[in-house]
């Protein structure tokens, strides 16, 4: 039987760095804005249906999630808000 492990907040922070950077530098290299924006809002639906948060923050775990989602409800609306140009 396989056990799926969960991603701690510290790799899911990683993962998004690496995911806006290969956003950015695909957007530099191919000239197209448009994966800069991608990444973003992807890395704001990956906050918002994993909301993880720092453990120093599981006092109060309702809250902790929310704030979570409020971070990729903010990401997002960077991904669609902002314009990259090259």
């Amino acid at each position: 039987m396989n056990k799926i492990t969960k991603i701690t907040f510290k790799q899911q922070v990683f993962i998004g760095i690496i995911l806006i950077i290969a956003g950015n530098v695909l957007a530099l290299i191919l000239h197209k804005g448009l994966f800069a924006n991608i990444a973003w809002i992807l890395y704001g639906l990956i906050l918002i249906l994993n909301p993880v948060y720092p453990e120093k923050y599981s006092n109060d775990e309702k809250r902790a999630k929310l704030g979570s989602r409020i971070a990729g409800i903010i990401c997002i609306l960077t991904g669609i808000l902002t314009g990259y140009i090259p």
